[in-house]
């Protein structure tokens, strides 16, 4: 089972990198459009409908939220040029703070969708629930786009630029460029294809594929989204099934 584990999560990790190098960090500024029209909405919402306490709330948090997309932005503006001068100094210590950073902001987001009904009148929390609900969905694309900056990152030290070109145009052509989380088990048998055929032909080059997989299993930190979890424990329990 750790084998299965280990090879699934190397999986998310290559289509992360796959949508990184195919979206040109579309993804990326369409991310940030959305949470920041949703913010604008949100705060329309409390000032026609918070109490005082709700309002006197959401100031502190909002305050908070400002501090932390600032840090955000500034470490992906880094990984973004980081990547255009093909340099990656103290890209681990930058994308551990990233990390931080946005689990701080992610936690700060499900306490807020969490605020209770007496924050609010004229109206019920059950709709602001829902506005920060979307809100986070787009901090689980930005949590993925800034992986799969790193992955390149640290590919620039490993790899050389005729092997990184290489990689680049495997992956592409071989690892879905997206999913749904409901085909999850089609999906996985898709993935497993790319996997086998990316493995053969890496490994006609200089072991090349082996070197990439020892890159991402022990210099890479990852932490799933929620939908990777959920596409992950489906894959797993496809396993299980197939087993019986």
């Amino acid at each position: 089972m750790e084998t299965i584990n280990n090879s699934l999560e190397t999986l998310i990790k290559l289509r992360h990198l796959s949508e990184s190098l195919n979206s040109n960090w579309d993804s990326l500024n369409s991310a940030k459009l959305n949470v920041n029209q949703l913010l604008d909405e949100a705060n329309s919402i409390i000032k026609l409908f918070g109490t005082d306490i709700g309002k006197t709330r959401y100031q502190e948090d909002k305050n908070s939220i400002d501090l932390l997309k600032d840090k955000i932005e500034s470490q992906l503006s880094y990984f973004k040029n980081a990547i255009d001068s093909q340099t990656s100094d103290d890209s681990s210590v930058m994308y551990r703070e990233f990390l931080s950073n946005a689990d701080s902001i992610a936690l700060l987001f499900t306490n807020i969708g969490k605020y209770p009904d007496d924050h609010f009148t004229g109206m019920n929390n059950v709709d602001w629930f829902g506005v920060w609900a979307v809100i986070q969905s787009n901090i689980y694309t930005i949590q993925g786009i800034a992986h799969s900056a790193f992955i390149q990152l640290q590919m620039f030290e490993k790899f050389n630029k005729q092997e990184i070109d290489l990689l680049s145009k495997e992956i592409i052509k071989y690892i879905p460029k997206s999913y749904h989380i409901n085909d999850a088990i089609q999906y996985k048998q898709e993935y497993m294809t790319a996997l086998a055929q990316m493995e053969e032909e890496a490994n006609k080059k200089d072991n090349l594929w082996d070197r990439l997989l020892n890159l991402l299993a022990g210099n890479v930190p990852f932490k799933q989204t929620p939908q990777e979890r959920v596409m992950m424990m489906r894959w797993l329990n496809g396993e299980k099934g197939e087993l019986k």
